[in-house]
């Protein structure tokens, strides 16, 4: 799944660069649309028509759009995606570089959340009340 976003973001610096794309320009993003599923071009489509970014890069947790801190869940998940993921802000595809996904593991935000369960105790034996 990873492989999906990273030609997203090759295709969006492709079509968002300053100067019109010339014909190996061209064959290249025909090239990289075709290795994205459908539905997800579709929606990267649409943010670009609207003059926005379809990806934006995971740096130290936030999304590299609207700059929003991703859940850590979300984070998590991009490690090791097994899907796409969007913002859940701005709806972007999002991405986390390798160089983050070394800091996001070594941080260890990874790790599960203890629990601050109290061990349970015994409760007190009911009284006995014995009739006069």
């Amino acid at each position: 799944m990873r492989t999906i976003v990273e030609n997203l973001l090759a295709l969006q610096k492709l079509i968002l660069q300053p100067t019109k794309p010339g014909p190996d320009q061209q064959t290249k993003i025909n090239e990289l649309r075709t290795k994205v599923p459908g539905p997800v071009l579709d929606h990267f489509d649409r943010m670009v028509s609207r003059g926005r970014n379809g990806v934006a890069l995971v740096r130290h947790g936030m999304c590299g759009e609207c700059h929003i801190r991703i859940p850590v869940g979300t984070l998590s998940s991009l490690v090791s995606p097994k899907d796409v993921y969007l913002c859940e802000t701005c709806a972007c595809y999002l991405l986390l570089p390798l160089e983050e996904m070394a800091a996001v593991v070594h941080s260890g935000k990874l790790r599960p959340v203890a629990r601050n369960v109290r061990p349970k105790t015994p409760a007190p034996a009911p009284e006995v009340v014995t009739a006069p």
